[in-house]
């Protein structure tokens, strides 16, 4: 009778099965999920009805049908839908590969900010950016496209340098965090010489882009950026128990049945790539990938950061963040807001372990 009582009172949680992959939902993590969702399309639809420029409801939503003239699908499909998709597209990413770093290194503050991809990615964009030499490499590709695929090729060989200084029949968390940040300040620096040795004009542009901005984003930047996330997000959903085991350790993970080492390598990979291809679009928006894992995990409830849950804080936080910034004198880069946001979310995170280590 006690057994079947407690069998009574313990919460219930809906399973989700498809194919090979079963997912426990709570309630919370259905009602915050919802709620996030609810908020992201009413932003989306902010941005594409709103702006400078005013359009009737009847007018943009016949232009998204196609029935819109020139000037309007310009406005409201080339500008406004391109960006906020872009945005979406961009965030979800970021909050993604977040989730990814921190559960493979077991560390709340181990972003692809911090591991050096992003300045990889960087470095390689200022250096075509500023470098007219070193953009003769790339063709007879705009200036635009040539920084974008540089950002990707950046990215990939800067992982590839860490994976090769860091990997020894696994990943360390503490080994992996300190070989990221030496090769962080490199990137940096080699950014910062770059900038002196270059004229105003190309240095303001390069300065723009390492803000992160997504102004310059156009619907042939979403349709090259959307099977990357789509791919990411599978990868993800077919990882959640391997997560979940490799966040209570490599021993325990791999006494429970699990492949610490293959995991790892998958989840950086996966990481990698959707930082790649983001910063691509948008350049290094700063902490979003920090601030969509470690909100993700407050919000949701969860043990760990959960890498589907930070692609929909993160797609929120981003598309705010640029929504406001469109909103304000200037059209500030989306960088900026997110930037403030993140310095003071690590910081209340270090006050908040400082008071627990003293206790």
């Amino acid at each position: 009778m006690s057994a079947a009582l407690a069998q009574a009172e313990r919460p219930r949680r809906r399973g989700i099965a498809i194919g090979p992959v079963a997912l426990r939902v709570r309630r919370r993590a259905l009602l915050v999920g919802a709620g996030t969702s609810l908020l992201l399309v009413a932003l989306l639809a902010a941005s594409v009805f709103t702006g400078t420029l005013h359009f009737t409801p009847e007018r943009v939503l016949a232009t998204l049908v196609g029935d819109g003239t020139k000037v309007e699908e310009l406005v409201l499909i080339d500008h406004r839908l391109s960006r906020a998709l872009a945005g979406i597209l961009v965030g979800f990413a970021l909050g993604c590969a977040g989730a990814l770093t921190q559960s493979i290194t077991r560390n709340p503050i181990a972003s692809p900010d911090i591991l050096g991809v992003i300045s990889g990615a960087s470095l390689c964009a200022v250096l075509v950016a500023t470098q007219p030499s070193i953009r003769r490499l790339f063709g007879g590709l705009p200036a635009g496209q040539a920084v974008s695929l540089a950002a990707f090729i950046g990215g990939l060989l800067t992982t590839a340098l860490i994976l090769a200084l860091s990997w020894r029949a696994g990943f360390d968390g503490l080994r992996l965090i300190l070989v990221g940040l030496s090769i962080n300040a490199i990137a940096m620096a080699g950014v910062s010489f770059a900038l002196t040795r270059t004229e105003d004009y190309n240095a303001a542009l390069a300065m723009r882009w390492l803000t992160g901005s997504l102004a310059p984003a156009r619907m042939p930047d979403v349709q090259r950026l959307l099977p990357v996330v789509v791919v990411g997000a599978v990868v993800c959903l077919a990882l959640h128990q391997a997560l979940a085991r490799l966040r209570m350790g490599r021993d325990l993970s791999l006494l429970l049945g699990g492949r610490p080492a293959a995991a790892e390598g998958i989840s950086l990979v996966v990481a990698v790539a959707l930082v790649a291809a983001a910063c691509a679009v948008a350049g290094p928006v700063a902490f979003v990938a920090f601030v969509a894992a470690q909100g993700a995990m407050r919000l949701f409830g969860t043990a760990g950061p959960p890498p589907l849950a930070a692609g929909l804080v993160g797609a929120t936080l981003v598309l705010g963040a640029d929504l406001a910034v469109q909103r304000l004198p200037g059209d500030l880069p989306v960088g900026v807001p997110t930037g403030i946001i993140g310095a003071i979310f690590l910081l209340n995170l270090l006050l908040r372990t400082t008071r627990r280590t003293r206790v």
